[in-house]
């Protein structure tokens, strides 16, 4: 039984990892077909320690009109690949902050209701303006649990059973994290320098 409720959660988290994931690089795509073919080969490497090397390589060939050259052009790549990192995610949020006024919200809440095992003693967390929805939704299955307010950016709920030991996370905050960190980590949205540069 438990690996079956492990195997739905599996599945499901998979399922929304999914969604987000395409999401993301579908504007991805579109951002790289008309922004980011000049500069695909310097795009490999994003790490801090790496940037503060590079930087300072810079800062020493400063000196000439090459490295000033291209100093200039790797503060100008770095800021542009910043701007539009964070212009994705916004969009991505606003994406997700108008699925939460959406019919398909009330279905997705009510799927993953359906996947906690829900005692009497469970205590649920959600927005303000999700509370209502979240105890109509209990209600259907004749449960009526306590339900306080969080601070809950997006949207979904937090889910706790202290007398069973169990903590349940499903919020569209969390799916958000796990997308940025998917594409920190597998985009190819990343600045190296080309020795051919030079």
């Amino acid at each position: 039984y438990e690996e079956k409720i492990l195997k739905t959660i599996d599945e499901d988290v998979s399922s929304n990892a999914e969604l987000v994931r395409n999401q993301v690089e579908q504007e991805t795509e579109a951002l790289r077909q008309d922004q980011l073919s000049f500069y695909k080969e310097g795009l490999k490497k994003e790490t801090d320690t790496y940037l503060e090397k590079e930087l300072s390589e810079l800062r020493f060939y400063a000196a000439t009109k090459s490295s000033k050259d291209k100093m200039d052009t790797k503060k100008k790549l770095l800021q542009l690949r910043q701007s539009l990192t964070a212009q994705l995610f916004d969009e991505v949020s606003s994406d997700l902050h108008r699925f939460t006024s959406s019919g398909d919200y009330e279905k997705w809440l009510q799927k993953h209701l359906e996947e906690v095992h829900i005692s009497e003693d469970g205590v649920f967390a959600a927005r303000e303006q999700d509370k209502k929805l979240l105890a109509k939704l209990l209600a259907a299955r004749g449960l009526h649990n306590k339900i306080e307010t969080a601070y809950l950016e997006i949207g979904g709920f937090l889910y706790r059973d202290d007398a069973a030991g169990i903590e349940y996370s499903c919020t569209l905050d969390d799916k958000l994290k796990e997308a940025r960190g998917w594409f920190r980590n597998h985009s190819g949205f990343r600045v190296e320098e080309s020795e051919d540069a030079a």
